[in-house]
């Protein structure tokens, strides 16, 4: 079989010139923001983002009450389940911590309903966000 060089020449810039076309994803979303229970600024957490269909996941450390989520996370904007927990201190020291452990005795000092049951969600624009989460007891 024989293929014209005008027609190949037209299929192949045809073919580059949609290549061309391709739109570009937007950009990634950030996210930062405070973390408060019942008014005061939670010590030490993590913030974590899900979307819906589990294909874009992303988290932050919340330190001092405060959080911020890179956008090198490469999280997509749209809405996401946002779930939060915190390592909350008790005052009792574990005699048994081993070597890179912590000696304080830690818990989980949030609700499930702002963790492994979540009813938090956010809804994540191109670019910066603030979104602050204000949890009440």
């Amino acid at each position: 079989m024989r293929v014209r060089p005008g027609l190949w020449a037209l299929a192949v810039a045809g073919s580059v010139g949609l290549a061309g076309c391709a739109e570009e994803p937007p950009p990634p979303a950030e996210a930062e923001g405070v973390v408060t229970y019942d008014g005061k600024a939670i010590d030490t957490g993590i913030v974590s983002f899900t979307a819906p269909d589990g294909t874009s996941t992303g988290g932050a450390a919340v330190t001092d009450g405060k959080y911020h989520l890179d956008p090198e996370a490469g999280l997509r904007p749209g809405k996401y389940r946002v779930a939060i927990r915190w390592a909350k201190k008790i005052g009792e020291k574990n005699p048994n911590a081993g070597y890179g452990q912590s000696p304080d005795v830690i818990v989980q000092g949030l609700p499930e309903k702002y963790n492994t049951e979540s009813v938090l969600t956010a809804d994540l624009q191109s670019g910066p966000n603030t979104v602050d989460f204000k949890l009440e007891k």
